[in-house]
């Protein structure tokens, strides 16, 4: 999980098995939290199989020079022939 500049977080879910990899990003609005408080947010980004994408295992939030807000994900390749080391970067339209 990491925060946006608008305090909302973003919420990384990955999924993984030896057949599928995916992710989803949701925003969470971070005026819900509270204690007891049951959420569930906005999907902003879902990818599997079809994109390249690998099992994401970082998420972060970073302002870009030219004031734009960037979303980075990362991977490693776990010592793993199956897999690879990527870090993506996605920028977060409001």
């Amino acid at each position: 999980m990491a925060t946006s500049p608008t305090g909302d977080p973003l919420l990384l879910e990955r999924r993984f098995t030896c057949q599928r990899v995916g992710l989803r990003i949701r925003r969470i609005d971070g005026a819900s939290l509270r204690p007891g408080a049951v959420v569930d947010g906005e999907i902003i980004l879902e990818a599997g199989m079809g994109e390249e994408i690998d099992n994401m295992e970082g998420l972060d939030v970073v302002t870009a020079a030219d004031g734009s807000t960037r979303i980075i994900l990362v991977s490693d390749d776990n010592h793993s022939i199956l897999q690879r080391s990527l870090m993506l970067e996605f920028r977060l339209v409001d």
